[in-house]
């Protein structure tokens, strides 16, 4: 005591000017402000842990009423995890009793988010459930979590993509979220499990069906799908090798207006189903003003109903004045085979009696054309000679009317002598 009663000495001689103080008692006064600090600390960390407690008991008051966000739920076990550790008596009962109810209710605020928005906040949520497994003492409480953690990816979320695919419609919306998809089961051990549900859907569609399938693969991105992109690229050109795959009229009508006619001309051409050569004969043939898209038809053996021996007759008999043009039109592909020999023979027999008409008819028009110009000529002959007489009797008639005049004067002289004599 006789420290303390001397330090209390001190400070009443210095009138408890705590810098004074300081001055004569310099390592007392260190203690006695260390053991405030200590006793500051403890009240503040009493307080802390009991307005941490407070605060998390209102959070499983709000997670007993409704939530109506995600976000929400979030931020109300976060609170729970600061006190959780040291959970026990009617907080930890409340827990383990709602813990079921809590979690379905959890996942009940995202039932209507997107699946791009579900995706993160499904993985939000199984991490923020492993933290609470790590901090719980109870272990009931610790495996439930734990539990529920693995099961919001392995099942849930899985369920989520599942039911997504079996919907998947190959929209341009849908390549972001098939990015997404692909991108997180990139990030997981079993990515495999992830990407059979996506690739059962890739699988199980026609890539030919109808042109939004088809132009679904421009909007891919190679980089991000890896083996997806590749394997729907494939698919795609496989439509135009085998010639048994059927691709939609409009899809074909898309390459035509797109640069990609010879893709066109060469699926016709090799097509070996018969219906749908025929629906793109009613379609195409001698629709769009492109013959070597008719005669792709032309050079497909498939037997369908069709016209192709009328057409050709009368696409020959047009070009029976060019020669060039009508020469390549017998070298077409299946044409003697189409029209037949004895019909071609005709053709080209009916188109010599036509040149030969026309030339008998043009040396006609040439000799009436002659007649003409030789009537025209001697009309404008006819027409210059009596110009030429009537001035030459103009000329008479003036020389006639000089003589008299001359004579009409010298008989004037003459009759002016005689009188003057």
């Amino acid at each position: 005591m006789e420290p303390i009663t001397h330090f209390l000495q001190t400070a009443k001689e210095v009138n408890f000017n705590l810098l004074a103080l300081y001055d004569k008692e310099p390592l007392i006064m260190q203690i006695i402000a260390g053991v405030l600090f200590v006793i500051v600390m403890i009240i503040v960390l009493v307080i802390r842990s009991k307005m941490r407690h407070a605060s998390a008991h209102k959070a499983v008051e709000s997670l007993e009423s409704y939530v109506e966000s995600f976000d929400d739920y979030q931020k109300n076990l976060q609170k729970i995890l600061k006190t959780i550790r040291s959970a026990q008596g009617e907080f930890l009962e409340s827990l383990l009793a709602k813990k079921e109810d809590f979690y379905k209710d959890h996942l009940r605020t995202l039932r209507d988010e997107p699946l791009e928005a579900k995706i993160d906040k499904y993985q939000e949520m199984a991490a923020l459930y492993n933290k609470l497994a790590k901090a719980a003492k109870d272990e009931e409480l610790s495996g439930f979590y734990a539990d529920k953690a693995q099961e919001i990816l392995n099942v849930v979320l899985l369920e989520d993509i599942s039911e997504y695919m079996k919907n998947f419609s190959f929209t341009p919306e849908d390549v972001a979220v098939l990015e997404k998809i692909v991108a997180y089961a990139n990030t997981q051990e079993d990515k495999e499990a992830i990407l059979s549900i996506v690739m059962e859907k890739l699988q199980s569609v026609d890539y030919g069906s109808n042109l939004e399938r088809y132009n679904f693969v421009k909007n891919l991105d190679p980089e991000k799908l890896g083996d997806i992109y590749t394997y729907i690229k494939e698919q795609q050109e496989k439509l135009f090798e085998s010639g048994e795959r059927v691709v939609a009229a409009e899809v074909l009508e898309y390459l035509l207006e797109n640069g990609e006619k010879a893709k066109v001309l060469s699926y016709i051409k090799a097509l070996k189903v018969p219906t749908h050569l025929q629906e793109l004969y009613y379609r195409f043939f001698n629709q769009k003003d492109m013959q070597e898209l008719d005669f792709a038809f032309i050079a497909n053996p498939v037997e369908i109903n069709q016209q192709y021996a009328d057409y050709l007759e009368n696409l020959i008999t047009d070009a029976w004045r060019d020669d060039k043009g009508l020469e390549k039109l017998l070298e077409y592909e299946n044409l003697s085979r189409v029209i037949g020999h004895d019909r071609v023979r005709n053709v080209i027999e009916r188109i010599d009696t036509l040149r030969k008409e026309f030339d008998e008819k043009e040396m006609a028009q040439e000799a009436l054309q002659l007649a003409k110009d030789a009537h025209r000529l001697a009309l404008e002959t006819k027409t210059l000679m009596d110009l030429k007489e009537k001035n030459a009797q103009k000329k008479v008639q003036e020389l006639i009317g000089e003589d008299d005049a001359i004579s009409k004067e010298k008989e004037n002289e003459d009759i002016k002598k005689e009188e003057g004599v």
